[in-house]
């Protein structure tokens, strides 16, 4: 200890036992409070929602004591905690993902993911449940503890119609002023009755009222009474629209479904469109009626087609409708299903039980039915948010989709099965949404916007204000500030314009259950009012009708047809003259020497003109006849037809979705197997009214047999002229 003096010793070691005692008392506060190890291994992370609560699992109590202290210090609220279960519930500020990583390095935590809320089970009290698998595929009964449904949200069914007097459909029923329920575009009335009242039986034998009343089916999925202890339970409780544009065969025209999207949205205001039918091709006025329901803001919903084939029929094949598959009970594609890169999501469709008109149930099969399970997880998720465009529900369901096939999308399933629940919940939250504004402002002037607090479950909208600026940076002049519960619109009127042209910015603010929400920022232009120039709203006209009604390709085209048309006429034109000349000579040469010196006339004198000479006209085409043959279940009705050449067979299937594999094939059928001769054989019939037809030109005995059932049949062709009884 040379050169330390005595006092200095005595300093030293007071110094050292103080810092030892220190070291051994419990810590108070500080940095201190909680033990960070780098060394420590990495915990269980679980967090799949950016701006949920955190909910944290510890080892010990130490590990307990140390997270809440880091909580204390950080002003993290800590909304539930138990010491016994050593579990700790953090907010987690709108930022978990970032909070969660700094979490994961103190010592003794073994987990951290995103919270999730648990609600009772809704079991409804509808008996038919039991035959309704398609509602746990779709995880309808958790989606059903969000909400039923609420008939603010307006579904139009397009379809045979409505039996609007089932006990299981009518409280949900729309009504006009007039109190109809829809309109009938088959009959051009007000009446869209469902009324599919005759057909076969099982037996083959005419009975009135077992038909197959598809648009009530479809009806009963999409929106039938649920828990009122009667029939089934439907998948939202909204209103339903009957705009019945097929008749009791399934059979109407591209102008009447087209129509029918029109007279629904004007007439009806319907926030969504089903549409279980499908048109044999592309359609002009149909595609021109779906770009409007579109703009509008209509959700249109269609099913993908029966044929079995890679191509979607439309009008789920246009880009604007949400196409869907079918599946079974065993989560795979159905294999009348039709699929392709315009597919976008699967729902069940194969026996799928659902209301039947004239009070009963039935089970039906096909995309008909796939289509109605979309469009009701789509009417819920209008019902909890109603701030929701058709973009966002369509790619909110997309993405909430069950893989069944490939991960993320392929062209055979979709993005997959529908899941209620998913995309319920993923648009439940509360949100905030301009909903109403100018196109543009005059500058000096004033003008009004609006916007909508939804979500929730409801929830308690605490303050809600708009405010604006004239750049993105500077959004911080408030409005007056409201408060309410979701849903709730709220409008500000008078704002002031920019004094010259410019831009104006503004973003509508909102604070519910505690929890702050914003909206997108809108861009506002300040402008003078455009001049009214007629010829430039041609030509905007014009553009549009090309863009979207008619298509660029398709435009250019006939663009180039139209072009080559005057170049074909005037590179033809010489060769024709020459050749009507000579024609016309040879036709004149004859009465040559004995035609008169022609001589100027008087007005009062007629003049005897020397024509070309005329073809006949052809001969009127040979008389063409139909007749039909009923599938019934397992019965060709008739089995023998005997007919003339040149008829037309038609086989309809007036019975729905019979097993696998049934189709029309010509050639004989013994106990030996099949013996196909290739002469004609049809597609898959697995829909009402679904036909098939082949004409006969010659005369002779065609043997041909139903398949899956295995019956046997024939067509009888004789000629012409010795037909019996042949119509005039």
């Amino acid at each position: 200890m040379k050169g330390h003096s005595a006092p200095s010793r005595v300093i030293v070691v007071l110094l050292t036992a103080t810092a030892m005692l220190l070291s051994i008392l419990p810590s108070v506060g500080g940095a201190a409070d909680y033990q960070v190890s780098p060394e420590a291994p990495l915990p269980v992370l679980h967090v799949t929602d950016s701006i949920s609560n955190l909910v944290v699992e510890v080892s010990d109590s130490l590990s307990f004591d140390s997270l809440m202290a880091f909580a204390a210090e950080r002003d993290i609220d800590v909304p539930f905690h138990s010491e016994l279960a050593k579990i700790i519930t953090l907010d987690s500020k709108g930022d978990a993902e970032a909070l969660s990583l700094e979490i994961a390095s103190i010592e003794g935590v073994l987990s951290i993911s995103s919270e999730r809320k648990v609600r009772s089970t809704l079991t409804p009290t509808d008996p038919g449940t039991t035959y309704q698998w398609a509602l746990g595929t779709v995880d309808a009964y958790e989606a059903w503890d969000i909400g039923l449904g609420t008939h603010d949200v307006v579904v139009a069914i397009l379809d045979t119609g409505i039996d609007w007097n089932h006990p299981d459909l009518e409280a949900n029923m729309w009504s006009n002023a007039n109190g109809y329920h829809g309109y009938n575009f088959i009959d051009d009335n007000w009446y869209p009755m469902d009324d599919n009242i005759h057909g076969y039986d099982d037996s083959g034998d005419w009975q009135p009222n077992i038909y197959t009343y598809h648009g009530t089916h479809v009806a009963g999925i999409v929106g039938a009474v649920t828990n009122n202890a009667e029939g089934m339970a439907g998948l939202a409780q909204i209103q339903l629209v009957a705009v019945k544009v097929m008749n009791e065969s399934g059979e109407g025209t591209d102008a009447m479904v087209a129509s029918g999207i029109a007279w629904a949205v004007e007439q009806a205001h319907a926030d969504m469109i089903v549409m279980s039918l499908g048109v044999d091709g592309e359609s002009t006025s149909l595609r021109r009626e779906v770009n409007d329901a579109k703009e509008a803001g209509v959700v249109m919903v269609a099913a993908a087609g029966n044929d079995g084939t890679s191509v979607v029929s439309y009008p789920a094949a246009y880009s604007a409708v949400i196409a869907v598959g079918a599946t079974d009970s065993s989560d795979r594609r159905a294999s009348f299903s039709n699929y392709g890169a315009n597919l976008d999501v699967m729902a069940p469709g194969v026996s799928i039980y659902s209301t039947q008109g004239g009070g009963g149930y039935q089970y039906l099969s096909g995309t008909s039915a796939a289509a109605p399970h979309v469009a009701g997880v789509a009417a819920l998720m209008l019902s909890v948010n109603p701030a929701l465009t058709t973009v966002e529900i369509g790619e909110t369901i997309n993405a909430t989709a069950t893989d069944i096939a490939q991960t993320g999308y392929d062209p055979t399933t979709g993005w997959g099965i529908v899941n209620a629940f998913d995309a319920v919940e993923q648009v439940s939250s509360p949100r905030v949404t301009i909903t109403e504004y100018p196109e543009f402002v005059e500058p000096n002037s004033t003008y009004s916007i609006s916007w909508m607090v939804s979500g929730g479950d409801p929830g308690e909208i605490e303050d809600t204000t708009l405010m604006w600026g004239e750049t993105v940076s500077t959004i911080d002049t408030p409005t007056m500030s409201f408060s309410g519960s979701t849903w709730q619109v709220f409008t500000v009127d008078d704002l002031p314009a920019l004094p010259s042209n410019g831009t104006m910015y503004l973003q509508a603010f909102a604070t519910v259950d505690g929890s702050d929400y914003e909206s997108e920022v809108l861009a506002l232009p300040v402008h003078e009012a455009p001049p009214d120039n007629i010829f430039m709203q041609l030509l905007e006209d014009v553009q549009d009708f090309i863009m979207e009604d008619m298509g660029l390709v398709n435009f250019l085209i006939i663009l180039a047809v139209l072009i080559a048309i005057p170049i074909i006429i005037a590179a033809a034109r010489p060769k024709r003259r020459r050749a009507v000349q000579r024609t016309s000579v040879q036709a004149q040469q004859p009465m040559a020497q004995s035609r008169p010196a022609q001589t100027h006339g008087s007005l009062s004198q007629y003049q005897q003109a020397y024509g070309t000479a005329h073809l006949p006209p052809p001969p009127p085409p040979p008389p063409r006849f139909e007749s039909y043959v009923d599938i019934v279940g397992d019965k060709l009705v008739p089995p023998v037809v005997t007919v003339v050449e040149g008829t037309k067979i038609v086989w309809v299937n007036r019975a729905w979705a019979p097993p696998p594999g049934v189709a029309v094939k010509s050639g004989r059928l013994d106990q030996s197997g099949e013996h196909p001769d290739g002469l004609f054989g049809s597609g898959l019939l697995v829909a009402p009214g679904d036909y098939w037809s082949v004409t006969f030109h010659r005369v002779g005995t065609y043997d041909y047999y139903l398949t899956g059932y295995w019956k046997t049949a024939k067509v009888i062709v004789q000629p012409l002229a010795k037909a019996p009884h042949q119509p005039t």
